[in-house]
């Protein structure tokens, strides 16, 4: 079962992403790609947890490494401004 924390972008399928626990690397789960708060890509770390019944994420941009979701994630921020 699925619980609140930070998870890594494994890989991405069409419309699901595969998340592994950064505490426990044994674990993985699938989670819908539509339900993101960002444009997620493979290798993201993002945070997960729930409010009410509802999952809800943040991209954790110190823990990324890669470049091309911080220019993903920057871009969308300045659209959602606009």
């Amino acid at each position: 079962m699925m619980k609140p924390g930070l998870y890594k972008v494994e890989t991405i399928d069409k419309r699901t992403a595969l998340l592994t626990p950064l505490e426990s690397h044994s674990d993985q789960f699938t989670f819908p790609v539509s339900d993101f708060s960002h444009n997620v890509s493979q290798g993201d770390v993002v945070e997960i947890w729930r409010e009410g019944t509802k999952w809800r994420t943040k991209y954790r941009e110190e823990e990324t490494k890669s470049a091309s979701s911080h220019t993903k994630d920057f871009i969308k921020r300045i659209m959602d401004q606009e």
